[in-house]
């Protein structure tokens, strides 16, 4: 059984995981567009089509598109912009599960392993927030999110 204050914490952790697992889905979302721009760019650039276009224009444009493939393709290499998509949709997973688990929790406060329950809960946190230290950070997107999750909880407790 969890005492008052734990109970306060479960509410706020569960608001706060669901917060994070939403500003990671968008982040995976928005390194997959990148991603993606950057592959058809460069595979665009690096087509037939691209060279009959520029076959007409100066000598200096084929060497320039080339610069640009290169550059294009040394950013995603150098970011690993697929081991960051990766990673943020595994912390998206994470911290949905965790959201899911503290309203589980929630829920069943009262039960005899609530405390153990709610011990775990905020171990696998912790190492959810240690595994996303290596990705970008974004605190407006987060914030975003926060006010989001909170407005919705807000507006469904005033309808009710």
């Amino acid at each position: 059984m969890l005492t008052e204050d734990q109970v306060r914490r479960v509410w706020e952790k569960m608001l706060g995981a669901e917060a994070r697992s939403l500003y990671f889905a968008e982040m995976a979302a928005a390194y997959t567009w990148r991603k993606q721009i950057i592959t058809a760019t460069s595979f665009f650039l690096s087509s037939g089509a691209a060279a009959s276009l520029i076959a007409k224009m100066p000598a200096c444009v084929p060497i320039v598109l080339a610069v640009i493939v290169a550059l294009l393709t040394a950013y995603s290499l150098a970011v690993s912009l697929d081991r960051s998509i990766g990673a943020m949709t595994k912390l998206h997973c994470q911290w949905n599960q965790l959201a899911a688990d503290y309203e589980r929790l929630w829920n069943h406060w009262q039960d005899d392993d609530a405390e153990a329950v709610f011990r775990s809960l905020l171990k696998r946190a912790g190492e959810a927030s240690e595994a996303a230290i290596e990705m970008p950070y974004k605190p407006e997107a987060l914030d975003r999110w926060q006010k989001q999750v909170y407005s919705r909880v807000i507006n469904s407790a005033t309808a009710q």
